[in-house]
């Protein structure tokens, strides 16, 4: 049985089932007894995590749990719902250790295919599933588990992997700065960093995550190049005075100064309504952190806001960045960018450089800082160690 992701991120052909429920010892029992050639499971112990999955995949048989442990009751027939709306061809798959005829009436109501009391035999799903398509010649069965969002937090499963910033000169580029990105060890299968903090807001744990990972960026940076900035994704949500002691307390473990600290507001999200994000952010300009808008236009806008962060550097997404010197309306945007950072007396940072015909480009329009693969790709920290001869590392 391989528990390899899915290749190109979808299935090899063949069914892909998805599987939730909050005991773990029944989703992976499942799991085990579905086992066919060809056929991709996706386990999840939590609805939030499944509906971030139907998102990505194209699942063909859902297998969930009626009720979940938490305080919504019937939280199963109302995802049928959702599943439909996503995948109207879905097979849904109910099941519960309470069925009545009441309760099956009301799950094929909502759209379920069948309604299966526990304990059940494996024959009874596949007799619901059916014929499904043939997969591709010699392709085995996967299984794919989503770590839930509390053994991502307890296990040490993230880590930080590390960008560089460059400042970009006549003479060619000096790294400025790298920046800190979050990971999953083992890799996550439901996408990039966004979508893992987007599943953390669903289960109420946006703080927690932020914390962590600012915690692992944190000590995981301790093996950086020792001068240079360093940039930290910060969801506004999640400023508050817990975030800034574990900041603290972290970079005095890895002995890295607070002047070096750049907090990247992220637009993932708003700003929380409370006034006590002045005091946050009055407490970390005074230990010297710097302040940085991230991916800016992307989502939710943060101008309203720039007098309150008064930030050092406002940065332009890569949806702007990437091959901006060929398309009009970009440019346009960046122009206005680099002019609204010159006149709160911000640099500008272009993200997404992947050619030096764009890092060309942004230096004639006289930004100054840029990102992107063309000047290396996140990598560990030993790894910037090791090519540190490679570029000169400016002062910060």
């Amino acid at each position: 049985m391989s528990e390899e992701p899915f290749m190109n991120g979808r299935p090899r052909g063949g069914d892909c089932v998805l599987i939730v429920d909050d005991d773990r010892y029944v989703t992976e029992a499942l799991a085990m007894t579905l086992e066919r050639n060809g056929r991709t499971t996706i386990v999840c112990s939590d609805l939030e995590s499944a509906e971030l999955t139907l998102a990505r995949f194209p699942v063909t048989h859902l297998v969930t749990d009626v009720q979940f442990s938490g305080a919504f009751g019937f939280e199963g027939l109302h995802f049928v719902g959702q599943v439909k709306k996503l995948h109207p061809q879905c097979s849904i798959i109910l099941i519960t250790g309470f069925a009545t005829d009441a309760l099956r009436a009301t799950a094929l109501a909502h759209g379920a295919t069948a309604l299966l009391p526990k304990p059940f035999e494996t024959s009874e799903l596949e007799a619901v599933f059916g014929t499904g398509p043939e997969p591709a010649d010699g392709a085995e069965y996967q299984m794919i588990r989503v770590p839930p969002i509390d053994e991502l937090l307890r296990n040490d499963l993230l880590f930080a992997a590390f960008q560089p910033i460059v400042r970009l000169a006549a003479g060619g580029v000096t790294t400025f700065a790298y920046e800190a990105l979050s990971r999953v060890r083992g890799r996550w299968p439901l996408g990039g960093p966004a979508e893992l903090f987007a599943y953390a807001g669903r289960r109420s744990r946006l703080c927690e995550l932020n914390v962590a990972a600012i915690e692992c960026a944190l000590r995981n940076a301790a093996g950086l190049p020792p001068s240079g900035a360093l940039f930290m994704n910060v969801d506004p949500q999640a400023l508050n005075a817990r975030l800034v002691q574990a900041m603290k307390t972290a970079a005095t473990r890895a002995s890295i100064p607070l002047s070096r600290l750049v907090v990247e507001i992220t637009e993932r999200s708003n700003f929380a309504a409370d006034e006590s994000i002045d005091d946050v952010l009055v407490s970390l300009r005074a230990e010297g952190v710097r302040f940085a808008l991230d991916d800016h236009g992307s989502a939710y806008s943060h101008l309203g806001m720039i007098d309150r962060i008064r930030p050092s550097f406002i940065k332009v997404s890569h949806e702007f960045g990437t091959g901006f010197e060929h398309d009009e309306t970009k440019l346009r945007i960046i122009r206005h960018v680099v002019g609204l950072a010159r006149d709160f007396g911000c640099q500008t940072v272009l993200e997404g450089v992947e050619t030096p015909e764009t890092a060309d480009a942004a230096r004639e329009l006289g930004i100054g800082l840029a990102q992107g693969f063309y000047f290396g790709r996140p990598d560990v920290a030993s790894h910037w160690i090791r090519t540190e001869g490679t570029r000169v590392i400016a002062a910060a």
